[in-house]
């Protein structure tokens, strides 16, 4: 669950604050590859302190271990969202760096004309003729309307009559 920008300021410290504002979805694009790692690092850090010290204190209000204070802590709701908006940081720097490496993987414009223009070249010399000679020519088509042979004549006269006498 995403959290506000007021329960992130009331959940971060002031420079993890500064860290997650450069993650947005506007200020992200501003940063340079270099940054971004350097991003990366830190929120990656901050959030493993975090965790862990939100796992410490869930153990010692459980009872698990001694209390690292003066007083067991009570529970670890502040200290696990500082962790979770700190994933979330770190998620939105990672689909970042993925979305730069995928863009730079990307063929150029100038590539896929290449390309393209010799898929043409090639579909054209396929569709030449490999000799100058002529093909067989046209093929004759079967009049179906035409009588059949020797209805008109008189020597076909009789089998005409009879194909009229008997249902077809």
């Amino acid at each position: 669950m995403s959290l506000s920008t007021k329960q992130l300021e009331r959940v971060l410290d002031r420079d993890e604050w500064d860290l997650v504002a450069r993650t947005r979805s506007r200020a992200i694009g501003d940063v340079p590859d270099t940054e971004l790692r350097d991003l990366a690092k830190n929120l990656r850090d901050r959030r493993d302190k975090a965790r862990d010290v939100a796992r410490r204190q869930r153990r010692e209000f459980r009872g698990k271990v001694a209390p690292q204070g003066a007083a067991a802590s009570s529970d670890n709701t502040g200290t696990k969202a500082k962790a979770d908006a700190l994933t979330v940081a770190l998620k939105r720097v990672g689909a970042e760096q993925t979305r730069r490496a995928e863009k730079q993987r990307q063929p150029s414009q100038r590539s896929l004309a290449r390309k393209a223009m010799a898929l043409k070249m090639r579909k054209e010399a396929l569709a030449r003729p490999l000799s100058r000679t002529g093909d067989e020519g046209m093929k004759p088509i079967v009049n179906r309307k035409s009588a059949k042979s020797g209805a008109l004549d008189h020597a076909g006269q009789r089998s005409a009559m009879h194909r009229s006498k008997f249902a077809r």
